[in-house]
């Protein structure tokens, strides 16, 4: 055998290939340690704001949730004119063709409010203004259903109740959104 190799049965036998530096390296080894186990501290800031972030974070789910029904329910409502099995008032069949193009950013607009309030009740900030700054969408939108109800033909009465119902949502939900984050994370700057 050559130099610097033993037999297998041999202490001395390292599994390292044999060299120079056989004879004056010398290797400690420390023995492992497992990580101890340890739960982070929870602090009175994780539970700051609870109640409002709840409140804030259920509106908007359930406004999403709202929209999203809608999405479908005007999806089903075409479905079942397009097959002709019913007889619907015209009025409603222009209603349902004027929204079809729309109703994509209902689901989306929908599906961002659910977002943001999960993001609310688990405390992000950037949730928070995603929630207020769809509120703020929900109120112009509401001013855009009230300035076409107000041009409508006839009686405007259901145009005018979904409008306002979409201004006051809108405001209730920014407000709620800001609330939250506030009670949460405190001022957006601090005074000095």
């Amino acid at each position: 055998m050559g130099a610097g190799r033993g037999r297998v049965d041999d202490s001395s036998n390292t599994g390292r290939p044999a060299g120079p530096w056989e004879d004056s390296t010398v290797m400690s080894a420390t023995p492992a340690v497992a990580p101890a186990v340890t739960w982070p501290a929870v602090e009175a800031a994780d539970h700051r704001g609870l109640a409002s972030r709840l409140v804030a974070g259920a509106l908007h789910v359930a406004t999403g949730l709202g929209m999203v029904a809608t999405v479908v329910g005007i999806g089903v409502a075409q479905a079942i004119l397009a097959r002709g099995v019913v007889i619907a008032d015209a009025n409603d069949v222009a209603m349902l063709n004027a929204l079809a193009p729309v109703t994509l950013l209902f689901g989306i607009v929908g599906g961002l409010h659910a977002v943001a309030g999960l993001g609310i009740i688990f405390g992000s900030r950037q949730a928070a203004g995603l929630g207020i700054g769809l509120g703020a969408f929900d109120v112009v939108a509401g001013f855009v259903g009230l300035a076409i109800s107000a041009g409508a033909p006839g009686n405007g009465a259901d145009g005018v109740g979904i409008a306002m119902t979409m201004v006051v949502l809108g405001i209730v939900l920014a407000v709620a959104a800001r609330v939250a984050d506030w009670n949460t994370h405190g001022p957006l700057a601090e005074v000095e």
